[in-house]
């Protein structure tokens, strides 16, 4: 079956998206941290969250009020978010990997939270990553503590529980494969819940995407990353179409970006864009404007003004590291596009 796909895309300018957003977010910018990536948005009570990556030891939180009235013109740029007074998860292990492998990281290497909110039993939970294992943690509020972590699974990234129509719960992640992390690959792996900290019995873990579309999505900065990476997944729905979004290439260089698969299912197959919309930044390589290394993103939808906005980070500079801050810009939408 052929599928009519819209398109999606960001468009950049410099450090002023064309929409008037201003990147990176002002209130989002803290002298307490060097580098703050991987953000998570979610809404509640008409007030947006951000969860980003930021010392690599544990989570703090970020929060703004939303004006009630909000005209098109809104971009959540504008915000003043507020970061928590203490972290809202501190996880207790330590990683030896640190010591062992220092490219990985520092810390715990506690990266990439995402948080879910349970209509069914009005808990929020946090999905991450610490030392290159999964773990869930609950609060029943969006600023924590999240408390009793329940550990899901080793050696994988990045997750992002997925809630579909009919209720059904998806979790996505990055799969890591040391044994063969010099020469293999990062993809990303679909599995059903039954619970949000549950896997359902017996269920398989699917591979839904896998690097394939050169260069991009193989540039790296160092041996002891992945040969290609595909992380950082976020998905969403729209007129039946589930959209899986990722980042490509290493997270530490200005080539990071954002590719988009689609399937009729969510545990796919899915069909990644064609190489020439592929990754959906434009420019295709946002440095000859300055933007350096845009990836891991969450998509929040506006139902006030109907607009869908991604939170991202990008790079402070074009050199090797983890420098990076959160932005924001529309994501668009054409219908003119058919894949």
């Amino acid at each position: 079956m052929t599928l009519r796909i819209p398109l999606l895309m960001f468009l950049f300018a410099a450090d002023l998206w064309i929409g008037v957003a201003l990147n990176p977010i002002p209130s989002l910018l803290d002298d307490e941290f060097s580098d703050i990536a991987d953000p998570a948005v979610i809404e509640h009570e008409n007030n947006l969250y951000i969860y980003p990556t930021a010392s690599q030891t544990d989570f703090s939180a970020w929060s703004a009020p939303l004006p009630e009235l909000r005209t098109a013109e809104f971009d959540p740029s504008s915000l003043t978010f507020k970061r928590t007074a203490s972290p809202v998860l501190s996880p207790s292990s330590s990683c030896l990997l640190t010591t062992l492998i220092p490219a990985l990281g520092k810390g715990s290497l506690t990266w990439a939270p995402h948080v879910h909110y349970s209509k069914k039993n009005g808990m929020f939970y946090m999905y991450y990553s610490t030392c290159l294992n999964l773990y869930v943690a609950s609060s029943a509020s969006p600023l924590g503590p999240f408390e009793n972590p329940v550990f899901l699974k080793y050696l994988a990234i990045d997750p992002m529980l997925f809630e579909d129509d009919d209720g059904q719960l998806i979790l996505y992640y990055a799969d890591i494969d040391l044994l063969r992390i010099w020469v293999g690959e990062e993809s990303i792996y679909a599995v059903p819940m039954s619970s949000p900290t549950t896997f359902a019995d017996d269920a398989p873990h699917t591979q839904v995407i896998h690097p394939d579309q050169h260069p991009w999505e193989f540039f790296r900065s160092s041996v002891f990353a992945p040969r290609g990476i595909n992380e950082g997944p976020w998905v969403f729905k729209e007129n039946g179409v589930y959209y899986l979004m990722y980042s490509g290439a290493g997270a530490d260089t200005l080539h990071y970006n954002i590719g988009v698969a689609f399937s009729s299912g969510p545990f796919g197959p899915f069909e990644k864009y064609e190489e020439k919309v592929n990754p959906i930044t434009l420019p295709q390589d946002p440095s000859v404007v300055g933007v350096f290394g845009p990836g891991h993103h969450s998509v929040w939808k506006d139902d006030v003004t109907g607009k869908r906005w991604a939170f991202y980070h990008q790079k402070n500079s074009d050199e090797v590291g983890w420098d990076r801050s959160v932005c924001v810009d529309e994501l668009l939408i054409s219908e003119t596009g058919e894949l």
